[in-house]
C-alpha cells in the first residue's frame, strides 16, 4: 500500500521525531516519521509517482499548519494524535492530489499528525495528553509517497519532492 504524506520541516521534524521517540520508548511502541497524510492508499507504479508528486508540489509553497488540540480514538494509527486545523491551503493541496489519483478509495481527510501507534486503555491516551505540551503550528515542506502497511518497520520512502512554488 502506498500513502502520500505532508511532512515537517527539518526542525519542526526533529521536534515532532523526539515526542514520537520519547513516547514510543516509554510505551514500547513502534518509531516512525512525523507526518500527515494527505491520501492513502493510492495505486501508481513509482515512476509516476514521482512526477505526479513534483508536479502537484510545484504549485504549492511551504504551508503552516496550525494545531486545533491534542485527541486521541480506538483507531491504532490514530492512538495519540494532534488534530489539526483544515486551512485553506491544506485542502486544496489534498484535493489537488485527489484528482491526480482518481482510481484512489474515498479517503476521509482528518488533518492530524500522530504522535504514538499503540494499542492502549483510555486512561493510558488521556494521561499522555494530560501530559504533553505541544507548539501549537507546524512548517511542511515535503511530500512524500510512502509503502505502508501493518508493520510499520517495514514501512519505506519511495519518493519525495520539495513545495516550491
Amino acid at each position: 500500500m502506498i500513502s502520500i504524506w505532508l511532512t515537517p520541516a527539518k526542525d519542526d521534524a526533529t521536534y515532532l521525531q523526539d515526542l514520537i521517540n520519547e513516547l514510543a520508548s516509554v510505551y514500547r511502541a513502534p518509531v516512525y516519521s512525523p507526518h500527515m497524510t494527505l491520501l492513502s492508499p493510492v495505486n501508481l507504479n513509482v515512476n509516476e509517482l514521482g512526477s505526479v508528486l513534483t508536479n502537484v508540489a510545484q504549485e504549492i509553497t511551504p504551508l503552516f499548519v496550525t494545531m486545533s488540540g491534542l485527541n486521541h480514538t480506538n483507531n491504532i494509527w490514530k492512538t495519540v494524535f494532534i488534530e489539526l486545523e483544515e486551512s485553506l491551503e491544506l485542502v486544496h493541496l489534498q484535493q489537488g492530489l485527489v484528482t491526480q489519483f482518481p482510481s484512489a478509495p474515498p479517503y476521509e481527510f482528518l488533518p492530524h499528525i500522530s504522535l504514538i501507534y499503540k494499542e492502549m486503555l483510555e486512561e493510558q491516551k488521556e494521561d499522555i495528553i494530560r501530559n504533553l505540551s505541544v507548539r501549537n503550528s507546524y512548517k511542511m515542506d515535503k511530500i512524500i509517497a510512502m509503502r505502508t502497511g501493518p508493520n510499520v518497520d517495514q514501512w519505506e520512502n519511495i519518493t519525495e519532492v520539495q513545495l516550491n512554488a
